[in-house]
């Protein structure tokens, strides 16, 4: 029939069965009413089924690259624990031989002034001097 109830009231009132017309035009109009409101909500409700995959592909994405950086990290984790280990190694040698060379640096001087007791030992460096001790003609 006619999409506008006015119309339609109009060709009831002018035609043979007006009543019968003006009830088919109202049903008419709410029925067009009625699917303009589905097609509306059924588009609304496929823009959020659109977003909610976009949000599943994004929240797919992130767990995908914080695995990548989940096994980056241990990666790195497992080489600054064997770097670690090779520094306390390394360091632990390094006292090792230090000590090693005072404890010489210390017998040699012991022994030369006891087989030399006049000459002038030379000091050691600075960075020994706590750990070595030159006999001074005053120390016995």
């Amino acid at each position: 029939m006619a999409d506008n109830p006015i119309v339609a009231l109009i060709i009831a009132a002018m035609s043979g069965g007006g009543i019968a017309a003006i009830i088919g035009a109202v049903a008419s109009w709410r029925k067009g009413v009625r699917e303009g409101d589905v097609t509306e909500d059924q588009n609304a409700l496929q823009g959020y089924k659109d977003l909610a995959e976009e949000r599943r592909q994004d929240l797919v994405q992130y767990k995908a690259d914080m695995a990548e950086l989940r096994a980056d990290m241990r990666a790195k984790d497992q080489e600054n624990d064997t770097r670690f280990k090779r520094i306390e190694t390394e360091l632990s040698v390094e006292r090792s031989t230090r000590w090693a060379a005072v404890q010489y640096a210390r017998d040699l001087v012991a022994l030369i002034a006891r087989r030399l007791p006049g000459v002038t030992i030379p000091p050691p460096p600075e960075s020994l001097a706590d750990h070595i001790i030159i006999p001074t003609k005053e120390t016995p």
